[in-house]
């Protein structure tokens, strides 16, 4: 389990309940799906973007309304997957990045990053882990009928709905479909999910 404060194995995280707020740099917006600790405000309580404590990670999606700077995070290893069906340009410290839709680009959180083509609103799915605490992995699943997932011992793991019908069972969790951008996360043992989906997998796990 990660250093988070000891709860149920498995929680929904409603899209409806994720919190939204501005990019530290304040030139776009997001919507935190999950921080931490759990309960730290990731802009410091007062909206200006400028934290007082970083968090240990977050798992967050922002949102991209035209070509902008994004915000620096020194010393965090961050992972973005493009969430619309346009994919999402990027410059990395010079180097221009094509990625499509459900592709995962990494890189340092202190790289001079920023967007670039884009000609409406746009989706990006961002997992930041700080370097020194925690390590973090994102990727794309695809759900066709059924999948098993599995949380290793002190890791956390997410699955977030990004497209498609899903559906859940685990200990705790009450029957239904997810909505879109919903997000599971898992401390501990197997969550069964069924439907045709394609699905998020983000997981956090600290350093011994």
């Amino acid at each position: 389990m990660s250093d988070a404060t000891e709860g149920p194995a498995l929680v929904l995280l409603p899209a409806a309940g994720h919190r939204s707020y501005r990019w530290r740099n304040g030139l776009g917006t997001a919507t935190e799906i999950a921080v931490e600790p759990v309960g730290l405000r990731t802009d410091g309580g007062r909206g200006d973007g400028d934290a007082p404590a970083a968090p240990g990670w977050t798992l967050s999606i922002a949102t991209v309304e035209s070509d902008v700077a994004f915000s620096s995070f020194p010393g965090v290893d961050r992972q973005l997957m493009a969430l619309s069906a346009g994919g999402l340009g990027l410059v990395i410290d010079g180097e221009r990045v094509e990625l499509d839709r459900w592709r995962v680009a990494a890189f340092d959180g202190a790289s001079a990053v920023s967007s670039r083509g884009v000609v409406g609103p746009t989706l990006d799915l961002n997992l930041t882990v700080s370097r020194d605490r925690f390590r973090g992995s994102l990727e794309v699943g695809v759900v066709d009928g059924s999948m098993l997932v599995t949380t290793p011992p002190r890791a956390t793991t997410f699955v977030v709905l990004l497209d498609g019908l899903l559906s859940a069972e685990g200990p705790g969790l009450s029957p239904g479909a997810l909505q879109r951008h919903d997000a599971l996360r898992l401390e501990a043992g197997t969550l069964s999910l069924t439907g045709d989906a394609t699905i998020a997998l983000a997981q956090v796990l600290p350093h011994l």
